[in-house]
């Protein structure tokens, strides 16, 4: 029998055993390009996609094939390998336990694996893999362990390597999947070229519509899946909509209709305070507050409770791709006189009190502290900053932050909530989206980009009221 007769008798046993849906499965499995975004929606079949364009690899590349199936726990692979379990042996791949690996006839390996974090990214140093997939990518709070992975994809005998991820929205990793997968192009299918690679990656999204195999034997599910929690989550996770903010710390207490506003001139008598929170290689964060006297502001048709703040403004140092586009939770790298100066030059004209800080940068390790240095590079700018160390109860601090949001979205607020500017584009980027840290549900998972979080923390937790008010010339 000759190679090409072989061939397609193989094609037609895989075909028998599982083949693409039309659509997004098939435009998966035909994709030439390197790294791969499927998905958006619960129910779009992308465990299934995954396993079979992994044998259609194998099949391909025989034992140059090298694959690795990642889940953030172990225990998330349960139901991976029970539905490789009802294909890959009809194939003829045997599980090698002890390896934790499928076997194809042809010598092609796919491991099953956790990875949890760069630590567990470490492991593979040294390792080749031709093919990865890393499901539900949106459970890493940032890509820093799905990046370091991306070193482990070589071949030395000429076989494309390929990068495959699958997520819904939500999850503690949201804010960057969507950054890189889906806000330069929201409708999917448009080839993308990372700026800094030059690699190319796409986002090819599915729903449920495009999975009949679960919707004609199980039409139950869309019902189900209407019950899994808030509607907002539900609308997510149904239609794929990522601009819904669902599944996190604070979804159930924010509603941007009421909580963000159109800037208006805050009046002269309102006390204005700043928070800050630290950061070199993560982003730094000043929060611009205004505080409301309980006045009503007539002609403006507003009223905020006295004791409200509205953050007017904030200084939030992220870096941004040659395209404009943010890389979420990487710092700008800026010293810590430069930090001073930035400070200066986003308080020009006003006066301060209150004014609070990560507790952190007060700290003296044998030389000048943080904050020392910071007013160094505060003064040679020609001004000058007065901080305070800020109340770090973490606990007491998020609740005391939902508890102030929770007002602010009613339509009569009865006591001091928290509103926020329109302008302030990172902390609504960022903050809505967080999610609680799987071992202290009351708390916020820190791996997140949380850092406009915690200086609305240090506000809403108060401080530093004794500070003399400062005028900042420049």
């Amino acid at each position: 029998m000759g190679r090409k007769e072989q061939a397609k008798n193989r094609a037609q046993a895989h075909i028998a055993v599982w083949k693409p849906q039309p659509g997004p499965q098939t435009a998966l499995i035909s994709c030439p390009i390197f790294e791969v975004f499927y998905g958006g929606a619960r129910g779009g079949g992308k465990t299934d996609g995954m396993l079979g364009d992994f044998a259609i690899h194998a099949d391909r590349y025989g034992q140059f094939a090298r694959g690795v199936f990642f889940r953030r726990t172990y225990k998330q692979l349960e139901e991976v390998q029970y539905r490789a379990q009802q294909i890959y042996p009809k194939l003829g791949a045997i599980w090698l336990k002890g390896e934790q690996l499928w076997l194809f006839p042809n010598g092609a390996t796919l491991k099953m694996r956790h990875l949890w974090d760069e630590n567990d990214a470490e492991n593979y140093q040294g390792h080749s893999y031709t093919w990865i997939c890393v499901e539900e990518a949106t459970n890493w709070p940032t890509p820093n362990a799905i990046d370091r992975i991306r070193a482990t994809l070589r071949s030395a005998h000429g076989v494309p390597v390929r990068l495959r991820l699958t997520g819904n929205p939500g999850g503690a990793g949201h804010n960057w999947v969507k950054q890189r997968y889906i806000t330069p192009a929201p409708g999917g299918f448009t080839k993308l070229i990372d700026p800094v690679s030059g690699e190319a990656r796409v986002f090819i999204p599915a729903r449920l519509e495009d999975n009949p195999a679960l919707t004609l034997k199980d039409p139950g599910y869309e019902r189900r899946l209407l019950q899994a929690g808030s509607a907002a989550l539900v609308k997510a996770w149904r239609f794929g909509i990522w601009d819904i903010v669902a599944g996190g710390f604070f979804d159930d207490v924010w509603n941007p209709s009421r909580h963000v506003l159109t800037p208006f001139e805050i009046p002269a008598n309102w006390r204005m305070r700043r928070s800050f929170d630290w950061g070199s290689a993560k982003p730094s964060s000043l929060g611009l507050w205004a505080e409301s006297d309980g006045a009503p502001l007539e002609k403006l048709g507003l009223y905020f409770p006295r004791g409200s703040i509205i953050r007017v403004g904030e200084w939030y140092t992220v870096q941004k791709d040659m395209q404009g586009y943010v890389k979420p939770n990487v710092g700008t790298g800026l010293t810590n006189k430069q930090q001073g100066a930035g400070v200066v030059s986003m308080s020009q004209g006003r006066k301060w009190s209150g004014c609070v800080a990560d507790p952190s940068i007060f700290i003296k390790a044998g030389g000048p502290s943080i904050y020392d240095q910071m007013r160094e590079g505060a003064r040679e700018a020609g001004g000058m900053i007065v901080f305070s160390k800020a109340d770090n109860n973490r606990i007491a601090g998020w609740q005391k932050m939902r508890g102030m949001l929770e007002v602010s979205a009613k339509e009569v607020p009865e006591s001091p909530g928290i509103w926020i500017f329109e302008n302030c584009l990172d902390w609504i980027r960022t903050v809505p989206v967080l999610q609680r840290d799987p071992k202290k549900p009351d708390d916020i998972d820190t791996e997140a980009e949380d850092h406009a979080a915690d200086e609305t923390r240090y506000a809403v937790m108060g401080g530093g009221e004794k500070q003399q008010s400062t005028e900042f010339r420049v």
